[in-house]
């Protein structure tokens, strides 16, 4: 064991050149919610293979409020000079308003009002990490908790609107940052029928794979996690990293790196009538994004780009977003077919202006997400290629 540390550790040339530091947390034994099964262990997994990469670790199991709160202090004043910062959060988290809050052990919740007093805001962390020259964020914190339950049960039963959601909303990441969260926004997680959740366990196998840039390395995370949970969760990566980071880099190896420059949310990831779709899409300010939707009948229907709020990000990418209460809404009707939808966006080729030959580059991009890639580049004569993204989404 303890030459296979060293091997990895002499292995990783980044290592030695970066300053590394992640905090690692795992919040299992709570108060009043219980017990989390796999959280501690889902920490220590993550601790080690932080630190067998280079990364000086700090751990925390069930820390209350005061003693997350002494870690962030620690982290906010002394990692100034620190290259890469990785928070790695297991436990219990929830959304008020559309804020992120992770859950300590001690938290009571008996109200809405307290979850601002007893909890740890997302944001808050956010803006700790936001100088970090690299910031990762790994949220393992979307498990059903009892608080989330009573809290949304409690407001309909009153007529009152849903301010406390289940699982966490999308957020913006400040600076050279990626967040992931196990799941879906809005959607819950799995804590793992094993003594690890899946996402803890896929991301442990993955983070020692050299020369690989970390936005590659975490699709292989999304596609072991959806695999081992017959497609039920899905992790999901918020970025605006103009940076490449690899937890590993070998002498030699070639490197492993995202060729497209867009990305896309789509969430929740089954609905029923009455409910709304969200849509985040980042791309660059050279593409003109063509939504559509491809329903379980082959239907397609196309969103209109003034249906999106359109906003400039720090990285210079455009933000187009539909979230729930926008002025145009996707709501799920009782009309709409029960099954798989693809949802997405194909950046109209540059220099295209007939809309024949539009309509034939969709058509095209639409038989390859049909046969099930849902994200790439579709060449075209004459036309630079165009990059698309789809997601999917299931009505039932």
């Amino acid at each position: 064991m303890t030459l296979l540390f060293l091997s990895l550790v002499l292995s990783t040339t980044a290592a030695l050149a970066e300053k590394r530091f992640a905090l690692i947390i795992g919040n299992s034994a709570y108060d009043t919610a219980g017990v989390l099964p796999n959280a501690d262990n889902d920490a220590v997994l993550m601790e080690q293979s932080f630190r067998a990469m280079g990364f000086e670790t700090e751990i925390l199991i069930d820390a209350g409020e005061d003693e997350l709160g002494a870690a962030l202090d620690k982290l906010a004043t002394q990692h100034d000079d620190t290259d890469v910062v990785a928070l790695y959060f297991a436990g219990h988290g929830l959304q008020k308003d559309g804020i992120n809050y992770l859950v300590p052990t001690d938290a009571v919740l008996q109200s809405e009002a307290s979850i601002e007093r007893e909890t740890i805001s997302l944001n808050t962390i956010i803006d700790i990490l936001k100088p970090v020259p690299i910031s990762l964020i790994f949220l393992d914190a979307c498990r059903n908790n009892p608080w989330a339950e009573r809290m949304i049960k409690r407001s309909m039963s009153a007529s009152r609107s849903v301010s406390v959601k289940r699982g966490f909303a999308v957020v913006r990441p400040e600076g050279d940052m990626m967040i992931t969260y196990a799941t879906l926004p809005n959607s819950v997680a799995s804590d793992g029928a094993g003594s690890n959740s899946p996402f803890a366990r896929a991301l442990a196998r993955h983070i020692k794979t050299p020369n690989t840039e970390v936005s590659v390395l975490m699709k292989r995370v999304t596609k072991d996690v959806l695999e081992e949970t017959y497609g039920e969760q899905r992790p999901q990566q918020l970025s605006q990293m103009k940076r490449e980071f690899y937890f590993r880099q070998t002498e030699g190896g070639t490197k492993e790196k995202e060729l497209l420059a867009t990305l896309l949310t789509v969430y929740p990831a089954r609905a029923t009538a009455g409910e709304e779709i969200s849509v985040v899409a980042d791309v660059p300010p050279s593409c003109q994004p063509l939504f559509v939707n491809l329903g379980p009948t082959g239907k397609v229907t196309q969103i209109p780009r003034n249906f999106f709020r359109v906003t400039s990000l720090s990285n210079g990418q455009m933000r187009y977003e539909i979230s729930p209460g926008s002025r145009y809404g996707l709501v799920v009707e009782e009309k709409d077919p029960l099954g798989e939808n693809k949802l997405g966006f194909m950046c109209e080729p540059e220099g295209m202006t007939e809309e024949a030959d539009v309509v034939a580059s969709l058509r095209a991009v639409l038989g390859q997400v049909n046969a099930g890639t849902l994200s790439g580049l579709h060449e075209t004569r004459n036309f630079s290629p165009a990059e698309f993204r789809f997601n999917s989404f299931e009505i039932n």
